[in-house]
């Protein structure tokens, strides 16, 4: 590995942990009384869910550099559009972290009934990310280096992170109809049966007979 990689390397990992600190200075620090105090104990499980999420970018694109080998310049930009969106991405996902732990604390909706723009401006981020990590793996299946068990391992990453986009899309369409804006959040919960179905029915590996026929060639 260069030292020009290493460097991207450490400055995405360092991107995507201020994108959790800035998260987490969000919520105003240390609380000051006992109600203040309930109300970040609240808001735990859904900083958790947002913290799940951005590991979720994160760990994708450590998969995909792992699979890219040496890279190109599609990869670097890539890689760099991933964490200029991260970054902003935070803002929304904080909001909606909030907004989700003031539901779970009884109290009125924070944002004034502007809950269904909240939740298409994380859509959006969530589209936008989903997409660019997908072209990160779609980027990684260009290592000339890369064997047939890499590109189908791959491959099916870029499916799974269709997925993902496809789902946040329908979830953003939905936050425009007013009659649809409590549901659309729920549209992410179909995630794991959505993508629990691909990835138990695409064949991850190479067929036995494939691979016996490449061992005596």
């Amino acid at each position: 590995m260069t030292s020009g990689q290493e460097r991207l390397d450490a400055f995405t990992d360092a991107a995507f942990a201020f994108a959790v600190t800035l998260m987490v200075a969000g919520t105003g620090g240390m609380a000051p009384d006992y109600r203040q105090l309930e109300a970040a104990i609240a808001g735990a499980p859904s900083f958790a869910i947002a913290f799940a999420i951005i590991a979720m970018f994160w760990l994708a694109h450590v998969r995909a550099r792992r699979m890219v080998g040496d890279g190109d310049w599609r990869f670097l930009l890539l890689t760099l559009a991933l964490v200029f969106t991260v970054l902003l991405y935070v803002h929304p996902l904080r909001a909606m972290a909030a907004s989700f732990a003031a539901f779970i604390a009884g109290r009125a909706d924070d944002y004034d009934g502007r809950l269904g723009q909240m939740f298409a401006l994380y859509g959006a981020g969530f589209i936008l990310m989903s997409l660019l990590t997908a072209g990160l793996f779609a980027a990684a299946r260009r290592n000339p280096l890369m064997d047939a068990q890499g590109h189908r391992e791959a491959f099916g990453q870029i499916i799974i992170w269709l997925i993902l986009g496809a789902t946040g899309l329908v979830s953003t369409v939905m936050t425009f109809f007013r009659v649809t804006v409590p549901l659309a959040p729920m549209v992410y919960a179909t995630l794991p049966i959505s993508i629990g179905i691909f990835a138990s029915r695409y064949r991850w590996t190479e067929p036995a007979a494939t691979t016996a026929e490449e061992e005596q060639t």
